[in-house]
């Protein structure tokens, strides 16, 4: 008998996962959880004296062979990363039991993810909740009834490769992607520029903080992009107003400047 691979043992996992990747470029990676309204705003308080940058993770584990995305969660990610391009993603195990998960070698090449506005297009304004099935073979989410369907991506693809493996490999990585997570932390190597100027320009995820440095406003400034300085713009950006409670296992990776 298999036992599930649940959402909260995916998420745990795979922010543990991140977070080590992360450390050799970045000592103090913080992560918070983002469902609970109290929650929320405690975690929103304590980076906005620091600084730094926010990047929303969105997991959704596979139950029945079906990933259930809420209308009403999904209309709110959207928004924020219509406001904040690339910032805001859905992130799928293609493991469906913890026995398929303790076999992976490597989990971001075993995790999808896409942008909450490729599922924006597919899911119905009206309805409640729609229903997926993971094909990892074709690289995207499937709806029979009616027949749609939203590409995805490998998590190595999409934020750079994690391997353990030689400097060459990480060199390679930050010249290969430019979207790539470890390149917007490391930014260079050894000394060597690595950065280019169209990723400077383009930015990763929401910028936060009460006093951030001028770099950082210039790197958004000229695009229109305004940072987050208080738990209120963050409750206004997600559409909650009254501070309401949001669905399970939606988490902020703060990366301060």
């Amino acid at each position: 008998m298999t036992t599930r691979y649940a959402e909260k043992s995916f998420e745990i996992r795979f922010c543990a996962a991140l977070s080590a990747a992360i450390m050799p470029f970045n000592r103090n990676p913080q992560w918070f959880g983002l469902t609970q309204a109290q929650e929320r705003k405690k975690g929103i308080d304590a980076v906005l004296g620091i600084g730094g940058t926010l990047i929303l993770f969105q997991f959704k584990a596979q139950s029945g062979s079906r990933i259930k995305i809420e209308r009403d969660q999904l209309t709110k990610l959207a928004a924020v990363e219509k406001r904040y391009p690339d910032s805001t993603f859905y992130v799928f195990p293609e493991a469906e039991d913890i026995h398929a998960a303790a076999r992976t070698n490597c989990m971001f090449k075993e995790a999808w993810c896409c942008k909450p506005s490729a599922l924006d297009k597919e899911v119905g304004k009206k309805v409640k909740s729609a229903a997926f099935t993971l094909d990892a073979t074709a690289s995207e989410l499937s709806q029979a009834r009616p027949i749609k369907s939203v590409a995805i991506e490998k998590t190595c693809k999409r934020f750079g490769c994690f391997c353990p493996g030689s400097a060459h490999q990480i060199i390679h990585d930050l010249r290969r992607s430019s979207g790539s997570l470890i390149r917007f932390m490391v930014g260079s190597w050894d000394g060597r520029d690595l950065t280019d100027s169209s990723f400077a320009e383009r930015g990763m995820g929401i910028p936060i903080g009460s006093d951030l440095q001028s770099a950082s406003l210039d790197r958004y400034g000229d695009r229109g992009i305004s940072p987050i300085t208080s738990a209120e713009m963050f409750e206004d950006l997600l559409g909650e107003g009254a501070g309401q409670n949001l669905g399970p296992s939606l988490q902020a990776l703060f990366i301060a400047e």
